[in-house]
């Protein structure tokens, strides 16, 4: 495992080239020994990266991060697990290694519920709704832990005995916000909190574009409460229709909070009402793949 460990955190070795040298080389074993010769021959791999790999060849950090995960009671999901979803793993934007605390349960439909950190009690209230409709339904409940619609999202899901995963940009080892640490423990418990980042590892704004990207990625379906014009919640939509998964948008009553989902809906979003929005799509049965 410590190898799975050095290939997910090598500088200048982000998840597309992650997934480009396992393909070359099949596993992170073979990747560790391949000479510079054997690396030069794999495309797509920049020299940076190729100098990056050839100049981390130890495994003594990976080695102390695994002592913290065993520590921690973190659980490793490489890409080659099969609790690890077909249709998450292969979208571009997938390491090959997550961190997590709890249990997942590869499941579609999935729903993602984001939206403002600052939101209306209408958009609250649509938000908890829609996670206890879903709860009831066995079906997944994704989120980003954050304030707002994420928490009214997460809440609803537990109340109902549901299912909820929550991304973050931090280690899994650590709570953020820490006024949600009783939230991420129930969470802990009832489904998973899910990270690429090892434990220490403290937030920055890149990785919250990264946990976007991992939100809408173990979604089928991404439903948008409230957005402004630039926030995350706009960031994870960019992504899900980049993945192509199913996005619908809220039409908040609140014009405070809505300008983003105002544009989204200009730009062909459709609208989400209430469940029955999405009702006939969870129901029929399908297959996401992931674009290549």
């Amino acid at each position: 495992m410590e190898r799975w460990i050095w290939l997910s955190s090598i500088p200048h070795v982000g998840p597309v080239t992650q997934k480009k040298l396992l393909t070359a080389f099949g596993t992170p074993e073979r990747v560790y020994d391949a000479s510079l010769s054997e690396l030069q021959n794999v495309r797509g791999i920049s020299r940076l990266a190729r100098e990056a790999i050839m100049a981390t060849r130890s495994l003594e950090k990976p080695k102390r991060i695994l002592e913290l995960v065993q520590q921690k009671e973190i659980w490793l999901l490489p890409r080659d697990d099969p609790l690890y979803p077909v249709y998450a793993k292969n979208v571009p934007e997938s390491p090959v290694l997550l961190y997590y605390k709890g249990h997942i349960k590869p499941s579609l439909p999935s729903v993602a519920i984001v939206g403002s950190r600052s939101c209306s009690n209408h958009a609250r209230c649509a938000a908890e709704e829609l996670s206890t409709k879903l709860s009831s339904l066995n079906i997944p409940v994704i989120s980003g832990l954050a304030k707002g619609i994420d928490h009214a999202a997460h809440t609803a899901c537990l109340a109902n005995c549901g299912h909820p995963i929550a991304f973050v940009a931090n280690g899994v080892d650590a709570c953020y916000p820490k006024e949600h640490r009783s939230l991420f423990e129930a969470i802990s418990i009832e489904g998973a909190v899910i990270s690429q980042y090892p434990p220490g590892t403290a937030p920055t704004p890149k990785q919250f574009i990264q946990r976007n990207a991992l939100i809408s990625a173990w979604s089928s379906h991404l439903v948008i409460m409230e957005a402004k014009v630039k926030s995350g919640a706009m960031t994870t939509a960019h992504f899900a229709r980049k993945q192509a998964r199913n996005v619908s948008v809220f039409n908040s009553n609140d014009a405070r909070f809505r300008q983003g989902t105002n544009c989204l809906m200009k730009q062909g979003i459709r609208p989400y009402i209430d469940f029955h929005s999405i009702e006939n799509e969870l129901e029929n049965p399908y297959t996401l793949e992931s674009p290549n």
